[in-house]
């Protein structure tokens, strides 16, 4: 097992995975950035080593871009974290991780649950842009502000990976926000 040090450009399968999971992000027109480096524990930018935010692009938020050459050099050196702004080609219903396995359940992982991600912070529903604007009755579900970025799979976080529990490249459709909320404000006043 090679050990890279702080400083070292971090290369091999991970950063593959996470330059063809940026692409297939771009295929699907969901402009995408460069996040920090991670090594479970902190979060920093790969070339100034400066700390960062688990959410901070290392480039400029108007940079997202859905252009394959520019996505190919962004991930071709270092293992950065994807990041994506919400509100634009979808919204992100985030939920405690229980909340989020008892909502898929409920459904059984099919319609309209659309594609999901789990996080150390919880469930990530990706929605229809527009239908996910009033959760603030749900307990412990929170509405992702549409410009917010948003870590995607397969990138690695503070305490853990976020990874596709159904991915959009198996789901190509959005979720109903509005008939998901419904179910996370049914399901979160049964346990309650």
């Amino acid at each position: 097992m090679t050990v890279a040090a702080r400083g070292t450009c971090l290369t091999g399968h991970h950063g593959v995975a996470l330059r063809t999971a940026a692409q297939h992000y771009a295929a699907l027109g969901w402009p995408v950035l460069p996040g920090p480096v991670c090594d479970g524990l902190t979060t920093w930018h790969p070339v100034s080593h400066a700390p960062l935010g688990p959410r901070e692009p290392t480039v400029p938020r108007s940079a997202a871009t859905v252009d394959h050459r520019v996505i190919s050099q962004w991930w071709s050196v270092h293992r950065q974290s994807i990041l994506a702004p919400a509100g634009g080609q979808f919204d992100v219903l985030r939920t405690p991780t229980y909340l989020g396995w008892r909502t898929l359940a409920a459904f059984d992982g099919g319609a309209p649950i659309g594609p999901v991600a789990i996080s150390p912070r919880g469930a990530l529903f990706f929605v229809e842009p527009g239908t996910c604007r009033d959760c603030g009755t749900v307990c412990g579900v929170e509405c992702v502000s549409q410009g917010a970025l948003v870590v995607l799979p397969p990138s690695r976080v503070v305490a853990g990976v976020v990874w596709w529990r159904i991915s959009p490249l198996n789901c190509p459709r959005l979720g109903d926000g509005a008939e998901i909320l419904g179910k996370l404000a049914e399901l979160s006043g049964e346990s309650g």
